[in-house]
């Protein structure tokens, strides 16, 4: 069996950029770029889809990936999976900034884990969120839906077809402000009874100047703090699912986006 440069040429353009395409999307989505998770398992989760999806490949026009529109069209695909990858990630940054303010309301800013996800410190309430979204993620077969969002994104932006234009960057930018709605909705039940102790600590400490408040105030705010934590945590599921399924939605939105033809 002899095989030609023809067919290696061949065989290079039918696999090179689906392949760098899912392998960005990977690279850049929480779970799948976790530490914990080796790249070359990564690699071969990405290898694997390629060769999955290559049957259902619409025809790529004939490139030279050395070549100039070769190294334009590579990045263009890389970009593609990022902002797949960046917006859900965006769903679970939520989560940990929701879990910031709620240990700031409780006085455990202070306690932080270095986080092996994005390998920095974080506060320990969330860390503690974040691995309960994951879980949920896990759960709701999310991992499952994230693949199938970027096996679908080759017939929503089909190889070779368009450029990514400042219109899809900016729907990406735009999912930034939907995380802070998210969190600000997550962290909200906490953040308000936590106030209304605060503000009971304050007219204590009018009422009774001669009351330790770091004796009593640090204790109660912390119990309070704990259950409402405890008291809101079966809320975090529809959260997460609302968050997730406008991930996937705006997911769509930028592959629909793709109107610029190269």
């Amino acid at each position: 069996m002899v095989i030609s440069d023809a067919q290696l040429a061949g065989w290079l353009t039918a696999w090179w950029l689906p392949f760098v395409r899912i392998s960005a999307a990977m690279m850049a989505a929480p779970l799948f770029s976790h530490r914990a998770v080796l790249p070359q398992v990564r690699l071969g989760i990405a290898l694997v889809v390629a060769a999955l999806l290559a049957p259902w490949q619409p025809t790529i026009p004939d490139f030279n990936p050395l070549s100039l529109q070769g190294v334009l069209m590579t990045a263009n695909e890389i970009l593609i999976g990022v902002l797949m990858g960046f917006i859900l990630q965006l769903v679970f940054e939520a989560v940990l900034f929701a879990g910031q303010f709620i240990a700031t309301g409780m006085g455990l800013g202070f306690a932080t884990l270095v986080d092996p996800q994005q390998g920095i410190s974080v506060a320990v309430v969330g860390q503690f969120l974040m691995m309960m979204a994951l879980l949920l993620f896990l759960a709701m077969n999310g991992h499952l839906a994230y693949i199938q969002m970027v096996a679908d994104s080759f017939a929503l932006w089909p190889i070779g077809s368009a450029w990514v234009s400042p219109d899809t960057l900016q729907l990406g930018i735009a999912w930034v402000g939907q995380m802070l709605r998210g969190a600000l909705g997550i962290a909200l039940p906490a953040v308000i009874a936590l106030l209304v102790v605060q503000i009971a600590m304050g007219v204590m400490s009018r009422s009774a100047p001669s009351l330790n408040l770091f004796a009593v105030g640090f204790p109660v705010t912390l119990m309070v703090g704990l259950i409402v934590l405890e008291r809101t945590l079966p809320a975090l599921l529809p959260q997460v699912e609302r968050l997730f399924l406008g991930a996937l939605d705006a997911m769509r939105q930028l592959l629909e986006s793709g109107n610029r033809v190269l």
